[in-house]
């Protein structure tokens, strides 16, 4: 069994359903950034100098708009990991047809440990993705969801980021409330009132702070323990070589024959095999496949 098929049951999506979802859900993840990225914290009023007859020109987001954004930065971080779920999906699918297009007789010898005369080899350890690879649907998952929320938050509260420029923006607007542009009877004073408290913006602010702190240090301790399990493989792969013999035994147009059948079985169980949903993606893809609908 491929490590791949992690991805694989015998009830679950093609990959031309897989695709639609992801394209699906990237329309939806478009959709709710657009809903988070041009936020402001503050109304605009403006009026002519010398009169108090403002006139409002921008509305900034209420306190339970702004307490919605953790929410739905979760649904895009869930939709993101939905996306990355089939899209790796796919490639597993294309990956192992190709695995099994460009299996050679040693490797296949290897797998079902036949000995072929031939001299041994020294295996290729595992890597970081090998590891992965072999974690079940809420390990792998995990890694998938906790590399997404990483980047959507700190994409967003970098210091380049759209809440950190709002959240500046905000700042000055509050201690420089009034703006005067123009000159003579053109001129126009501009008033600026926060629409979230300062207190909720900094909580709401430190707190995503806090978060995207607490899943990277989980994603690290996480990838941590993969690359000690690649150095522990690396280390067997090294003493396998050094104490591997094979004998010479098998007749290489019967070897053939038998691998060229496993090849044709292989490639039509691949290609039978659908595309599961991890639990903790079921809720997120139910909404995404509704929107198909």
């Amino acid at each position: 069994m491929s490590v791949n098929e992690i991805f694989f049951a015998e009830s679950g999506l093609t990959s031309t359903s897989a695709n639609h979802v992801a394209n699906l859900a990237k329309e939806f993840v478009q959709n709710v950034e657009n809903e988070v990225i041009n936020v402001q914290f503050y109304d605009s009023e403006v009026t002519l100098i010398g009169t108090e007859n403002y006139q409002q020109l921008e509305e900034g987001i209420n306190d339970g708009q702004l307490a919605d954004i953790p929410g739905k930065l979760q649904k895009i971080a869930k939709a993101k990991s939905l996306i990355a779920w089939l899209r790796e999906a796919i490639k597993a699918r294309t990956s192992m047809l190709n695995a099994v297009e460009k299996l050679d007789m040693s490797e296949w010898a290897d797998m079902f440990g036949t000995v072929l005369p031939l001299t041994p080899q020294k295996r290729t350890p595992m890597t970081k993705e090998d590891v992965i690879a072999q974690m079940n649907i809420k390990e792998r998952n995990t890694i998938y969801a906790l590399e997404t929320e990483a980047a959507v938050i700190g994409k967003y509260i970098h210091p380049d980021g759209k809440f950190a420029d709002a959240r500046q923006k905000y700042l000055s607007k509050l201690h420089n409330k009034h703006e005067v542009k123009g000159e003579g009877r053109d001129t126009l004073l501009y008033k600026y009132t926060p629409s979230v408290g300062e207190g909720v913006l900094e909580d709401t602010y430190f707190k995503l702070q806090k978060r995207h702190r607490e899943v990277q240090a989980q994603l690290n301790g996480i990838l941590h323990e993969v690359d000690e399990k690649v150095r522990q493989d690396q280390l067997e792969a090294l003493t396998e070589y050094n104490g591997k013999y094979a004998s010479y035994r098998a007749e290489m147009q019967e070897l053939d024959a038998r691998f060229e059948e496993y090849k044709k079985r292989e490639s039509m169980r691949l290609a039978a095999l659908k595309i599961v949903i991890p639990n903790d993606l079921k809720d997120i893809y139910d909404i995404v496949n509704s929107l198909g609908k």
